[in-house]
Parts: structure tokens; C-alpha cells; sequence
């Protein structure tokens, strides 16, 4: 409202008689607006009277804005002002002067908070126009809410284009071994000198063993041209061999306690495809069925068992580990052991196959470290999952498999046969690997074992159908317990049992229903053994079922004896454009000072406390970098996030130290539960500009 300043004196050399002349009075004052925007306008009035009845003359200055020419009457003055960008607050830039027939005067100033209101929304409905950046979020002007979309995998090749969360929970455990399950970064294999550009395995010190299968045993001489730093501490069995014309040590992962050597030559059947009943002499060293001493078949890492280059670097590997150890076991059943007791961890359950392994996961970090303090003690509902972490673009990852079973070669009649260290030209194997502990990779050419059979597919299944032992794979036309593709005459064995498809359709993992379509298992592209398989449904966008094979050669060839889900934890990402309130040509003068943060979102109803949802906000006073006339996105712009609770709530924030002249949210929306979503109703923006006064 308008205020009384002043009244103007009478001169010094007045007449006496005008002394008792008295200034005009203000009456009234109006004031359409207090609060005006930037570049908005106000229309001010004045009401007056002259205590003498005199005429009055009404003169309206602006030292900031611009005033409309006004409109005058005999004792009212009317006038438009426009606002400039900012002012300093409470300032009044805008008088009245009212004067007299008598040269008295009065005058009022209006004062005026002008660049936003904090209380006001300057956020409009949602439309995908108001978003610079939109990652796995639908809009509507209803809400925002998550729409992961669906990622093409494959077992040969795991890289994703934006950054993702990723976690692992086990479904299904059907062998009679114990297996171990892990990934690596490939990026990390190549900067350790294993992998070349075209994704093959490279042999640089020529002895015919790729360097990566050589580190994994610490097969490498401990000196001479083929010497190769030791993954450990030192050999627990420093034993040396000759094999075509070069030395090798011997593996201390396939000897047993006593370190007996175990280099030999034997007549085994040949494992090349349909060779399996020729036997030729052949060179093997290890040996394959354990015994229970603690101390045999070791590496001495801190998992004695699991190759100490799997391992994370650790000191007991001297730092040299590349491994991330998700599951360290894979037990989930009735009994309370692992294979031959030589699994990492103890089996420390007796109960029915629940999805949750046998031990307490919680207690070890995702690379598979013990915490020096477990979040959640005991066996429990979080067990079944483990995170990942986020996984950064284009950043490719390998998965391993460490099976712990009895090594066995019979390729003809079982579809087994040994590890190949070392082929030779026409392919048949010249060094074999007997050892309880087999490395496989989710990339078949990096796998030691031969496929005996060099069929095209590997495997195939019809996906949706479930297995019964009844169905023969090798003719599945001519069972009755196969299933028929759609659309075609063609009949295949289920991939899952009964058990695995139940599993997947609770909610813990989300419900999961697998299509009726193809399931195949391609060859690989050197005669390797493949020994995982990626299932995925367009229904289930951004989860992945990778079955694992675990016998050398493919036996049965089920790629169902270890089971798990990959998923992408649900998330996204919206960022707002420019609020359009604040315009782009601001005056430099002029800067955010507070900003009122108001929103409202809801969670599916089917949310539990591991669902671990959430949608959190933030601002930035500083969105726009502009010159010339020209604004872009600020790539280095400060964010701040805003204290919101759940539900329905609001902050007023103090960016005055920014001095920012633009003005954009965003909300990273995520969940680890598929039927538990958040979803953005609204979001409320309000903001006050100022300037040094």
C-alpha cells in the first residue's frame, strides 16, 4: 500500500495570513498487485482532498519500471506501472506527488516485491516438452511414472548403453555340484594384457595355454622365456612339467593335499565331435575327485578354492584379483553341505529350496568380502538379493561360473570330457586339465572345455514349456512331454521344471511368466563349450534369467543346474526445462533468492520394506549458461537437493549464495521391486528474485 513521505512548507516569505494554509490529504491509496512478476504490471491509484477545496495536480515519478501515462480527475489519479526484472526488497519505487492550488504537496510511495512469487506455481502440467532429459520415465499431464524398456542381451555380449543398477537373486539350483557365481569387467581383463581387440584370448609368452586360462591355475613357470608373475602369495605345490617342449607348473587348484605330482601321460577318447570313440595318448596333468583334507585342491587365497585371479584383489592374492564374487554358494536345499565340503562358505540351512542360498549373503560385501559388521544377521528375505552397483555405460561385463564336482571324461557315452589347456592344429585336445574346480564363462570362446558335440545350436528348448525328466532332448518330436512351438510343427523340451516357474512367478521376483517361444543356445566360434544362456521376455523389460551349465562338455546339457535373475533395478530420471517464468535476457543484476519446492507422489500399494523405493528431488538455481543472446544447458550446473518426505510435502530453499538467473528441477525415481512403483502426481515450483540493493 501507498505511504505518506512528506508534506511540502510554505515559502519563507509566505503571507502571515497563508501560514494556516494546510497540504493536501491522502485519502486513499490502491495497489492491484505487491507481488509482481518480472516485467508484469501494476495499476496504482491515488484518492485525495484539499482542505482548502483548492483543485489538485497529481504528478507520478518511477525511479525503476515504467509508468503508462495516467489518468486524472479532480481528486483521483490513476496510473499503470510496469515492473522491471527485480528489486531489491521492499523497495518503493513508484510516488505521487499531490499538490495544490497552493503550491503544498503531498506524497505517497508504493513499495513492491517484484521477480516471482514464492507461493505461486510456476511448474505447468506435465508434457514431455517441459523435460530436457527423460531416462526411463513416461509423462502424462497426470504424472511421471517408470518405464523401463526392454535391453537386448546376450550371454556373448552384457554392456549397456546408460548407466544401470543391477542386482542378482538366485531361482534354481539343480546339480549335484556347488558352484560360485561372479563377473568381472572386460575392460580390466584387456588392461591386464588377456584379451585382444577381436575379444580373442591371447597366449604372449607362446607356450600354446591362453595367458588368462594359464593365471587362473598358475600354470606359468616360476622362471624362463614363458615365466608369468605368480596370482598369489606363493605356489602351495611348487611342482614343474614338460609338455611339448616347454615347462609348466603344476596346478595347485587340481592337487591334493600332499602335492603328489600329477602330470601323466594315458589314453583318453578323443573330444572332438563324433571322436569320442577313438582313444589316442594324450597328456593330463591334475587330478579330478577330491579328497576331504582341507588344504588340497587350493590356491591358498582367501577362498582357497575359487581361483585367486576370481577373487577380489585382496592381500592374499597380492592385489592381483579381478573377480566380483555375487553368490558365493549356490546351495538352496535340504542338506547341510556343499559339494565334498569344498564349496567357500558352509551350506548353514536344512530347509526346502526357497530362492535364498544356504548361507548368510548380507554378511559379505558384493564383491564377497566379509563386512567387518552385517546390516541384516542371519538368513532372511534380504539374502535373496544381491546388488551389483551401477554399471556405467558401455562398460561390458563377463560372468563366471566356479563349479566344485568331480572331474570326469567320457564324451562318447556321457557327453564329458576335461578342460583343454592346449589343442593342437587339427583341433584335438594335446593337454588336458583334471580338476574338481572348473572356471566357465558367459562367453563361450573363452571356455577350456571342447564341445563334443559341435552341434548348431548348442541347445535348444521351447521356453515357456516346463521340463520333465520324461522328455528325451536328443528327439523330442517323439515325446510325449514336449511342447509344440507356436505356429509350427516343432516340438522341443521344456527349459525350466516346475520348480524354477514357480519360483519366478512369486512376487519377490516379480512375477514372472515365461513366453512360449524358442529358447537356443548358439555354437561357439572356436569349438568351446557354451555354458550360459540368456532368457528374456519384451513383458518383463530389464530382467534376464542366465541359466548355467555346469558339467564340462555340455552333458545333459539343461543350462538349468544354476539359475539366476539379472535385473535392472527399475529407476529413472526426469529433468525440467528453464522454468519459463524467469526470462532468458534477465538483468544481470537480478538473481534467484528463494525457491518453494512442493510435490506429490504415491507408491504402489504392494510395497514392502525390501522394496526400497523411492523418488528424490532436487533443484538448481543455475540450469542456463547464456551469451550473446544465446542460452544452452549448463553441463556443470549446482544441484541441491530438496528435503522432501513421502507422500505429499514442500521446502522453501535459500540459493541467494548462487546467484543464479535460471531456475529447473528433476527427480530420480527408482525401486528394487518390480511391483512397487513410484509415480509423480505434481510438482509445485514457486520463486523469489532479488538483487544487491
Amino acid at each position: 500500500m501507498g505511504c505518506l513521505l512528506s508534506l511540502a512548507a510554505t515559502s519563507a516569505h509566505a503571507d502571515p495570513a497563508s501560514l494556516a494554509l494546510l497540504p493536501p490529504r491522502i485519502e486513499s491509496t490502491a495497489q492491484s498487485a505487491e507481488h509482481v512478476p518480472s516485467r508484469s504490471t501494476s495499476v496504482l491509484g491515488v484518492t485525495a482532498s484539499d482542505p482548502q477545496g483548492a483543485p489538485l495536480t497529481f504528478t507520478w515519478t518511477s525511479t525503476e519500471g515504467v509508468l503508462a501515462p495516467p489518468v486524472h480527475g479532480a481528486t483521483t489519479s490513476e496510473v499503470t506501472w510496469t515492473a522491471p526484472d527485480c528489486l531489491p526488497p521492499s523497495s518503493a519505487p513508484v510516488k505521487v506527488a499531490v499538490t495544490n492550488a497552493f503550491g503544498l504537496t503531498s506524497e505517497v510511495a508504493f513499495t513492491f516485491n517484484v521477480g516471482g512469487d514464492l507461493y505461486v506455481d510456476y511448474q505447468k502440467p506435465f508434457e514431455p516438452s517441459q523435460f530436457s532429459e527423460l531416462h526411463g520415465i513416461s509423462v502424462s499431464p497426470q504424472s511421471l511414472w517408470l518405464t523401463p524398456k526392454q535391453i537386448p542381451l546376450n550371454a556373448e555380449r552384457i554392456v549397456f548403453e546408460e548407466p544401470v543398477s543391477l542386482s542378482l537373486q538366485l531361482v534354481r539350483k539343480n546339480a549335484g555340484g556347488t558352484h560360485t557365481l561372479g563377473w568381472m569387467y572386460r575392460d580390466e581383463l584387456v588392461a591386464r594384457g588377456y584379451v585382444g581387440p577381436n575379444d580373442e584370448l591371447l597366449d604372449t609368452n607362446g607356450n600354446g595355454i591362453a595367458d588368462l586360462h594359464e593365471d587362473l591355475y598358475n600354470l606359468a613357470p616360476s622362471s624362463g622365456p614363458q615365466a608369468r608373475p605368480y596370482i598369489g602369495l606363493w605356489p602351495r605345490c611348487p611342482r614343474s612339467f614338460f609338455s611339448g617342449g616347454f615347462m609348466y607348473s603344476e596346478p595347485g587348484l587340481a592337487m591334493n593335499a600332499g602335492c603328489q605330482t600329477t602330470f601323466r601321460r594315458e589314453m583318453l577318447a578323443d573330444a572332438r565331435p563324433g571322436q569320442g570313440s577313438v582313444r589316442t595318448l594324450t597328456e593330463v596333468v591334475g587330478r579330478g575327485l577330491p579328497d576331504a583334507h582341507p588344504n588340497g585342491f587350493s590356491d591358498l587365497g582367501r577362498y582357497p578354492r575359487i581361483p585367486n585371479l576370481l577373487e577380489p584383489a585382496l592381500p592374499e592374492n597380492d592385489f592381483k584379483g579381478l573377480g566380483r564374487l555375487a553368490f558365493l554358494i549356490t546351495d538352496d536345499d535340504e542338506d547341510g553341505a556343499t559339494y565334498n565340503q569344498m564349496g567357500p562358505v558352509q551350506d548353514m540351512r536344512l530347509t526346502t529350496p526357497d530362492g535364498i542360498p544356504d548361507y548368510d549373503v548380507s554378511a559379505y560385501t558384493p564383491e564377497g568380502v566379509l563386512r567387518s559388521q552385517n546390516p541384516d544377521p542371519g538368513i532372511t528375505a534380504r539374502d535373496r538379493k544381491v546388488a551389483m552397483g551401477t554399471i556405467d555405460p558401455r562398460r561390458e561385463i563377463v560372468f563366471f561360473l566356479v563349479t566344485y564336482f568331480e572331474g570326469i571324461h567320457n564324451p562318447r557315452d556321457a557327453g564329458l570330457t576335461f578342460p583343454c589347456l592346449k589343442k593342437a592344429a587339427d583341433g584335438r585336445c594335446e593337454l588336458f586339465l583334471e580338476t574338481p574346480v572348473s572356471v566357465f564363462f558367459s562367453k563361450a570362446s573363452w571356455n577350456m572345455d571342447m564341445d563334443v558335440r559341435g552341434t548348431s545350436p548348442a541347445a535348444e528348448f521351447a521356453q515357456g514349456c516346463t521340463f520333465r525328466d520324461t522328455c528325451n532332448r536328443a528327439a523330442p518330436n517323439n515325446s510325449g512331454t514336449s511342447c509344440s512351438l507356436p505356429g509350427t510343427t516343432q516340438r522341443l523340451c521344456g527349459w525350466l521344471d516346475a520348480q524354477a516357474q514357480t519360483m519366478l512367478r512369486r512376487p519377490e521376483y516379480g512375477n514372472i511368466v515365461l513366453p512360449a517361444e524358442r529358447l537356443f543356445v548358439p555354437a561357439s566360434s572356436n569349438g568351446a563349450m557354451p555354458h550360459m544362456v540368456v532368457a528374456s521376455s519384451p513383458a518383463f523389460p530389464q530382467r534376464w534369467l542366465l541359466g548355467w551349465e555346469d558339467l564340462n562338455g555340455g552333458g545333459d546339457r539343461d543350462f538349468a543346474n544354476a539359475v539366476f535373475l539379472l535385473q535392472a533395478e527399475p529407476s529413472g530420471f526426469a529433468r525440467s526445462t528453464s522454468i519459463t517464468a524467469l526470462p532468458q535476457d534477465l538483468d544481470p543484476r537480478c538473481f534467484v533468492s528463494r525457491v518453494r519446492v512442493g510435490k506429490s507422489d504415491v507408491f504402489s500399494p504392494t510395497c514392502t520394506p525390501t522394496s526400497e523405493n523411492f523418488a528424490r528431488y532436487a533443484i538448481s538455481p543455475e540450469c542456463l549458461s547464456c551469451a550473446d543472446g544465446t542460452c544452452f544447458p549448463n553441463p556443470s550446473a549446482t544441484w541441491l537437493n530438496a528435503p522432501l518426505a513421502p507422500g505429499m510435502s514442500e521446502t522453501v530453499m535459500d540459493v541467494r549464495a548462487f546467484q543464479g538467473q535460471s531456475l529447473c528441477w528433476q527427480v530420480a525415481m527408482g525401486t528394487r521391486d518390480f511391483l512397487c512403483q513410484p509415480q509423480v502426481l505434481n510438482v509445485n515450483i514457486g520463486y523469489e528474485l532479488t538483487r544487491t540493493p
